[in-house]
């Protein structure tokens, strides 16, 4: 008889505490679980966005034309695959009851024109033509800017999947006295229109869309019903119980001169050659930056853990710092805090970037509250990279 205890490996340990905090844990457990998973499944995506921006740069030389086209293409379906990680971890957070709703003044025709934005690229493969209406054109609303957004783009994805190639979808918004009603209209596929039929289709065509749009709803007290309108239209309405708003929404106000702006960040005007540090555990995304920030003539220092990002802070004193926020020995939040802490100002001053998968808005707070200068969502494009150097590396820098 075999009287050897069957023990748990040690990796498992971790997977055992996360599945129990997630089916047992309070909400900001689980909010923390599906943070960190988005985090592990952004980080691989970080190094092929990074990669895919580069060759696009021509950071190692000019591509051919097929190239080009093969690696746009690439790009395009990265593009697709983070909205859907980013879709996963948002209905886990809904489900799990760890994503409150933050109102504020909405205008209503600028979520419907980014909302169409977003689902361009969908309208067009299909050939289909969106027509907008927003009655009053001001209208505003109290409501979470963001998850409105989410509405409206997951009702116009199902609505253009639910017709036929070629024809216009309708959208419509407007206001009454059970709050704002969102209305698509478009061309039924068959005569014989059945609401459970279509809703059954498209949950097999995007059923991760589907289930985020009834739960967003459901997360508003709203309703959502599918039905045949006039002359086999699919007409697909939510109304959502959300007061409109008199708050006036800040308008930027017009520059009396407008800069030049070039594509790439200039360099300080200074003889010395700036300093970027990046600390990342990931081999790969370490290269790649590297590679493109020393292209715009940077010098680039690297770190593999919060530890050593600490020490080359402290001895190097970089011009600025992209700080990971997950990493060994020593994690990003903590380096920034010892930074800070730091007795020379010419250490305690530098410019952090934390940089985080977890992309959510408790996660910046955090970050913010630590230290960081800023914070970049992962995984993070070329121009996001040059914005954040821009504003961050300042010539008057010694």
């Amino acid at each position: 008889m075999n009287n050897d205890l069957d023990l748990p490996k040690p990796w498992q340990h971790d997977a055992m505490r996360w599945n129990l905090s997630f089916s047992t844990g309070s909400a900001v457990e689980k909010n923390e679980f599906l943070g960190s998973m988005g985090h592990e499944l952004r980080n691989p995506l970080s190094n092929i966005v990074a990669q895919v921006e580069t060759l696009l740069e021509g950071v190692y030389g000019p591509l051919e034309s097929a190239q080009k086209t093969a690696v746009t293409a690439i790009q395009d379906s990265t593009q697709q695959l983070l909205q859907l990680i980013a879709d996963v971890v948002d209905l886990g957070r809904l489900e799990a009851g760890a994503s409150p709703l933050t109102p504020s003044a909405c205008l209503i025709s600028e979520k419907c024109a980014s909302s169409v934005a977003l689902v361009a690229g969908l309208a067009q493969a299909r050939s289909i033509h969106i027509v907008t209406e927003v009655q009053p054109p001001n209208l505003r609303v109290l409501a979470d800017a963001r998850r409105l957004q989410q509405i409206i783009t997951e009702l116009l994805a199902a609505a253009a999947l639910s017709m036929p190639t070629g024809g216009q979808l309708r959208l419509r918004l407007t206001h009454d006295d059970g709050g704002l009603q969102l209305q698509t209209l478009g061309s039924a596929s068959q005569s014989s229109f059945e609401p459970v039929h279509l809703l059954s289709r498209l949950g097999k065509v995007k059923p991760i869309g589907l289930a985020l749009l009834q739960q967003l709803v459901q997360l508003h007290g709203g309703s959502f019903a599918v039905h045949e309108a006039a002359g086999h239209e699919i007409a697909m309405t939510i109304r959502l119980p959300l007061s409109q708003s008199s708050a006036a929404i800040p308008v930027q106000e017009p520059c009396l001169a407008e800069p030049t702006v070039s594509n790439e960040p200039s360099l300080p005007a200074s003889s010395r050659q700036p300093t970027i540090l990046i600390a990342d555990d990931q081999p790969a995304l370490l290269t790649v930056t590297r590679n493109y920030l020393e292209s715009l003539g940077f010098n680039v220092i690297t770190a593999r853990d919060g530890s050593e990002a600490i020490q080359q802070a402290c001895t190097l004193q970089p011009d600025l710092i992209l700080m990971d926020v997950r990493m060994p020995v020593v994690d990003g939040l903590t380096a920034i805090r010892q930074i800070r802490a730091a007795t020379d100002p010419r250490t305690h001053d530098i410019a952090i970037v934390s940089l985080s998968g977890h992309a959510s808005a408790a996660d910046k707070e955090k970050c913010l509250a630590a230290g960081a200068t800023a914070y970049l969502n992962k995984p993070f494009g070329v121009r996001e990279l040059d914005r954040i150097i821009a504003e961050h590396i300042r010539p008057d820098r010694d």
